[in-house]
């Protein structure tokens, strides 16, 4: 007998996520399910807050109800006991955000409305050693964090598709392991993403629900000594424009990396923002696969194109060797046409990236957009090697609860096929298609798909 798995609200071990109403579930691997029975315990800080008693084996969750209580750790243990009283146990845990708790960080923005990437700063000291750090926080716009020059997390486009009028989405980052004895660097980097950017169905509609980049966080640092210290966004941050010059989830991406950030300036403290804050509702997204070239094409047309094999939601990267000042461009597309990359059913979607080098050899990868594609066409370097550039899926982090396999290899592909267009379409909202100037989430095709995706 085996617990296998615990899930919270059907994820494992959550951080920050909104459980308003709180399920736990389990795995029980047995020779048999008679006269077994299962007992729940949750714990703060060693301490029982939640008991049942052992109750009959007649199904494989618990429905909790209990007050949570904000920035709270609370650990899980399962025990399942069987009728000669041997009993085994298995443990998880999750964690709450803010939930109802208001913030003590101010929304801070940057005077110029036009920035296409705005860059707030703070250098901060610690003094003692960190026993826990977490970092609350959201922007209007999509946001990478950092500190020291190093991202914060693994997922993108943060806080992902929001109707800022009625939610904003607040996430969750343990930032203990970058809080170390010394100075830091704590930085922010917004762009317009969903929230600013052109979207809508053809061509779209720009500043939807606002026209300036905004973030709001709260870094909560408990030491090893007892005290605790929270560091908020406020006056004392700088702001600034950086690398990316022009970005939109329709357009792509244009970065030079031979501009120097400079001329910072003090924040300005924005008092007429949506405030209507939640702990975070979606999965985040995340790379969950990585394509590689499988085929070096040059077109008709004179083009140079990498076929990756898979039409697939995501992002690219490649790797640089090229010398400072040197343009790359590089377009996406679908499928080709007479031996040529085809864009047209693209619509105004520019769908690029335009990199300029600042000769530093690395890896490079567009940050506030996404393309749906299978082919890229490559402009500007003189020797290419394939190895240097991958396609890195990204989807909303679903877990696979099952799979098909037949004897005939076109039932195979089609289901494959079905697969894929979830994987592309589930890109935080359930959306109608990846690659357009489209990306919406029309009640209508969810309403189609919905029960083959659940």
């Amino acid at each position: 007998m085996n617990i296998q798995s615990i899930l919270v609200n059907h994820m494992t071990e959550p951080l920050g996520f909104l459980l308003e109403h709180l399920r736990i579930e389990f795995t029980l691997e047995a020779d048999h399910f008679e006269e077994i029975e299962k007992q729940l315990i949750l714990s703060v800080a060693d301490q029982p807050v939640y008991q049942t008693e052992f109750l009959p084996y007649d199904n494989n969750f618990f429905e909790v109800d209990l007050d949570l209580l904000p920035r709270t750790r609370y650990d899980i243990k399962i025990t399942i006991r069987t009728a000669d009283q041997e009993c085994i146990s298995s443990s998880s845990f999750f964690e709450t955000g803010k939930l109802s708790e208001p913030f003590q960080a101010q929304w801070i923005g940057n005077k110029d409305k036009e920035i296409q990437n705005t860059l707030f700063k703070k250098d901060i000291t610690i003094n003692k050693e960190v026993a826990r750090a977490r970092l609350y926080m959201t922007a209007l716009g999509v946001y990478e964090t950092l500190i020291d020059q190093e991202k914060i997390g693994n997922e993108f486009l943060a806080p992902g598709v929001n109707a800022y009028d009625q939610w904003t989405q607040l996430q969750t980052h343990d930032v203990t392991k970058a809080l170390s004895l010394g100075q830091h660097e704590l930085m922010i980097s917004t762009a317009d993403g969903w929230y600013k950017g052109p979207y809508g169905f053809i061509q779209g509609v720009k500043d939807i629900y606002g026209d300036q980049h905004r973030a709001l966080a709260e870094y909560h640092i408990d030491y090893v000594d007892g005290t605790h210290e929270v560091i908020t966004t406020d006056e004392s941050w700088l702001t600034t424009t950086g690398k990316v010059t022009h970005s939109s989830i329709y357009y792509g991406e244009d970065r030079d990396d031979t501009l120097s950030i400079v001329n910072w300036k003090p924040v300005i403290i924005l008092k007429e923002s949506y405030d209507i804050l939640s702990d975070r509702l979606s999965l985040p997204l995340i790379v969950k696969e990585t394509l590689e070239v499988q085929e070096v094409l040059y077109t008709p047309a004179g083009e140079t194109v990498l076929d990756f094999g898979q039409n697939h939601a995501g992002l690219f990267r490649f790797y640089n060797r090229t010398p400072k000042g040197t343009k790359i461009y590089l377009q996406v597309g679908e499928i080709l046409q007479k031996g040529n990359l085809y864009r047209e059913n693209l619509r105004s979607a520019r769908a690029a990236f335009e990199y300029i080098s600042d000769g530093e050899e690395k890896w490079v990868q567009p940050s506030f957009t996404y393309y749906g594609y299978r082919y890229m066409k490559v402009e500007g370097l003189d020797q290419l090697n394939p190895e240097d550039f991958k396609a890195d899926v990204i989807y909303s982090d679903m877990r696979s609860t099952g799979e098909i396999e037949t004897n005939n290899p076109q039932v195979n592909r089609l289901f494959q096929n079905i697969i894929w267009g979830q994987k592309s379409n589930f890109f935080d909202s359930p959306t109608d298609c990846p690659q357009r100037d489209e990306r919406l989430g029309w009640t209508g095709d969810a309403n189609v798909f919905s029960n083959t995706a659940l």
